[in-house]
């Protein structure tokens, strides 16, 4: 049962993230927020956009009462500026440690997306 009730929270999660105009879009498909099992990737083009994104969790998780576990959770640069520190993601009251590699999905960071074969 519970795979069904996180896709029905989920849903409701990932249409107020397409609503907000923010997170990556390509050839008008939203692909800003890619959801597998129980995991959840924000992809957004600047910083400013992801954390209006985190927002919308953080006021998602409040209504619903829920708790991102930001522990387990992670951000990720890519492009130019993947290097260049930022002031700190927020999710769920706490920062989110900043890597350069996502072991899980075998991402890497850097000027471009990269994956670990």
């Amino acid at each position: 049962m519970s795979p069904v009730l996180f896709a029905v929270y989920m849903d409701t999660l990932i249409a107020r993230l397409r609503i907000s105009g923010f997170g990556c879009t390509l050839a008008d498909t939203y692909y800003g927020c890619l959801v597998y099992a129980d995991d959840i990737m924000l992809l957004s083009h600047t910083v400013n956009a992801m954390r209006h994104m985190l927002a919308i969790c953080d006021q998602f998780a409040a209504e619903f009462d829920l708790k991102f576990n930001n522990n387990k959770s992670v951000a990720m640069r890519v492009g130019k500026k993947f290097s260049v520190q930022c002031a700190p993601f927020i999710l769920s009251g706490g920062e989110l440690k900043c890597v350069s590699e996502l072991k899980y999905l075998y991402l890497v960071a850097a000027k471009c997306f990269k994956t670990i074969v």
